[in-house]
């Protein structure tokens, strides 16, 4: 039998502990060594330094606030630009380079419009890059988890906003530093109204974002927020409205681009690069993207205005596609123990592997498996009508009632809250009800109304994508070249005169048909449009599902096709096995490959374990409450480092969406198992 290269070389170190320095432990392939530039420790992920900085300072579409604006605004804080604040909520300083010319911070970006006015907004590089700090170095790991605090963030921001408005002491300055020192009276008074009115807008958004629960520092609900952008403020509709109270983790991105299912949920496939461009088109949406949702005025103009760059997104996931995990620095963070490594190495295949596979690093692979655990165990699983009469009670109720009642009972048993306002929640359509996206000709299900929160997503989402093929041209191109494009980087003349927003058009569409009038549309554009129908919207179920259930009856994957001579009861039971059945898939959270994971703390999909070593205890026995929100770890038991001055976010486990429950998979372990068990954790 073959020895593991663990196992042979923990053997070795017994034979050699009495030496001066202990062997080092094994890599699946030659790893370069860490790298200092500006003062931060880079490690080997397969991205240069430019193709990093790229990344980092290259917009996506997102537009907070007029970039003059932003720039000219003080923090009533300390008295600094506002700018400068930032880093104070968590988020990554900005190094000095060509590629970063006003020092922002990693992720916040200038936007322009083909009318030249310019926004500042963030890109996904804010909230998945991450610092991490040990022994007193800082490592910047791309495509890891943030340590930001986004509501921090924006409310701070309307903070200095709103005291600007409100103090001409504060405003006078301001304006100055926008319109210059020769401005007059009429230019100051019409740069007071639209920060005025930016100032009632923005409060409101801030407002209507607050949680019940503060999310603290490297958590967010993603889909709370995007839901309310596009059913609240995209749609004018503050009755759609509520507070965002399902945080989760920021997942880290790498293995993320291939992997068949994305979000912790596995809500959205992830097999094509149509896939990814809508997933991406969504984030940007979430994060102060602009989309105009009316109906479309005529079959020549089928899409939705928006500020997506579509071919920035495309290119930005084909350089993700190359980006590897972290692999754990022996000179920076201390040395790997490989005689419990090559222990918890047999452990692992025995207690983990099944759910998180092993990606090997020096070889390469187009998928990453992922395994969806559910979260109930359903009482009459084979019955159709039971599950959905059980969805309803979980979403009319909640899951404490389906407990109750004994239509479900708990299984995984992590906090189901995310996973449950993904499915459950609907709104008010509004002026785009009965709309398909894209047309039913080609597909597409009109929107109900009221309908599912993510079908309103996914309609809007499919929309804007429309839109910007129209826009840009090179968008369909770059989809079907997939990563074998040019390093988009390459093309850019930086560090002299590189201007990310230059690189993809942007703005409003007003004029420009998606296909000439009566025409069906060229074959590269009924390529996409083949490609995206069926993909995002979850098409409502014509079947017997239980009375007055509006999520259960707009959530069916698909009608089936059945012939003239199905009966209507056949073609009711067969929906409502289709709508049961994904119903019991999306009820689940994604385990995935563990490679780099030590550097993703804190753990679960909702952020409430702190470290890997409670994520291997009872649920009794991990923290109740922990502070985190410093980028220092904890290499020992590999986490946050909740003594650290700088952790001074407590997090509460005893409030809704902050359960630490589930993944009891290391609660038969020993002690001494679970140590050695960590210790091959960091060698993923």
């Amino acid at each position: 039998m073959k020895l593991s290269v663990y196992a042979t070389l923990g053997a070795a170190a017994l034979l050699l502990s009495a030496c001066a320095e202990p062997p080092q432990p094994p890599r699946p392939v030659p790893v370069k060594p860490p790298v200092e530039i500006n003062g931060l420790w880079y490690l080997d992920q397969g991205w240069s330094d430019d193709a990093r900085q790229w990344y980092y300072n290259t917009t996506q579409g997102s537009q907070i606030m007029r970039y003059d604006w932003f720039m000219a605004l003080e923090d009533p804080q300390t008295g600094q630009p506002f700018v400068k604040s930032i880093p104070r909520y968590g988020y990554a300083a900005g190094t000095a380079s060509g590629w970063n010319p006003n020092l922002l911070p990693v992720g916040f970006v200038k936007d322009t419009d083909p009318d030249k006015t310019e926004w500042f907004g963030m890109t996904c590089a804010a909230c998945h890059t991450g610092d991490v700090t040990v022994n007193g170095k800082t490592m910047r790991i791309d495509g890891a988890v943030t340590t930001g605090d986004l509501y921090g963030f924006i409310s701070g921001l309307s903070a200095a906003v709103h005291a600007t408005v409100t103090s001409d002491a504060a405003f006078q300055p301001f304006a100055t530093r926008v319109l210059g020192a020769t401005a007059t009276d009429q230019q100051k008074l019409a740069l007071y109204n639209g920060l005025k009115a930016f100032d009632q807008s923005f409060a409101t958004f801030v407002k209507d974002s607050t949680p019940d629960t503060p999310w603290g520092s490297m958590r967010t609900d993603a889909f709370g927020m995007i839901f309310n952008r596009v059913s609240v403020i995209d749609l004018n509709i503050p009755k759609n409205n509520r507070p965002p109270n399902a945080p989760v983790s920021y997942p880290y991105l790498w293995d993320a681009p291939h992997q068949p299912k994305v979000q912790w949920n596995g809500l959205l496939p992830n097999t094509t690069a149509f896939d990814a461009l809508g997933r991406n088109a969504g984030e940007v949406l979430g994060v102060f993207g602009k989309v105009t949702l009316k109906p479309p005025a005529d079959a020549a103009h089928y899409y939705y205005a928006s500020t997506v760059r579509g071919t920035n997104l495309v290119d930005m996931e084909n350089q993700l596609r190359k980006l590897r995990s972290p692999v754990w620095p022996d000179s920076l963070a201390g040395s790997v123990d490989i005689v419990k490594a090559a222990a918890g190495e047999t452990l692992y295949k025995d207690n983990c592997e099944s759910c998180h596979a092993i990606l090997p690093r020096g070889e390469t692979y187009s998928t990453a498996p992922i395994k969806m655990v559910s979260l109930f165990d359903w009482a009459q699983p084979d019955n159709a009508a039971a599950v959905l009469a059980a969805f309803n009670t979980i979403c009319t109720k909640g899951v404490d009632a389906a407990v109750a009642d004994k239509s479900i009972s708990i299984n995984y048993g992590a906090d189901p809250k995310m996973a449950v306002d993904a499915l459950c929640r609907t709104v008010d359509t509004g002026a785009i009800a009965n709309v398909a996206m894209p047309p039913q000709l080609l597909g597409g299900t009109p929107l109900k109304n009221p309908d599912l929160a993510a079908n309103l997503l996914s309609n809007a989402v499919i929309g804007a994508v429309f839109g910007d093929l129209v826009r840009e041209p090179k968008l369909l191109m770059a989809l079907l070249k997939g990563d074998d494009a040019p390093a988009p980087w390459l093309t850019a003349s930086a560090p002299a005169g590189w201007a990310p927003e230059s690189q993809t058009k942007g703005g409003t569409l007003d004029t420009t048909p998606l296909v000439k009038p009566g025409v069906k549309g060229t074959a590269d554009h009924q390529k996409v449009i083949a490609a995206l129908t069926g993909r995002g919207q979850v098409k409502p179920t014509v079947g017997a599902v239980p009375a007055g259930n509006r999520t259960v009856s707009a959530l069916a994957k698909a009608q089936p096709t059945v012939s003239s001579k199905t009966t209507a009861t056949k073609t009711a039971t067969s929906a409502d096995e289709a709508l049961a059945a994904k119903i019991k898939e999306l009820m689940a959270y994604k385990a995935r490959p563990l490679d780099g994971v030590w550097a993703t703390a804190p753990y679960m999909h909702n952020g409430s374990v702190p470290n890997l070593y409670e994520m291997l205890l009872p649920a009794s026995q991990r923290s109740a409450a922990f502070r985190m929100g410093s980028t220092a770890i904890d290499p020992v038991k590999v986490g946050v480092d909740s003594a650290s001055p700088a952790a001074t976010f407590v997090y509460d486990t005893s409030k809704p969406g902050n359960r630490n429950t589930g993944h009891e998979f290391g609660a038969g372990l020993t002690d001494a198992q679970r140590w050695q068990l960590l210790e091959y954790l960091k060698t993923l």
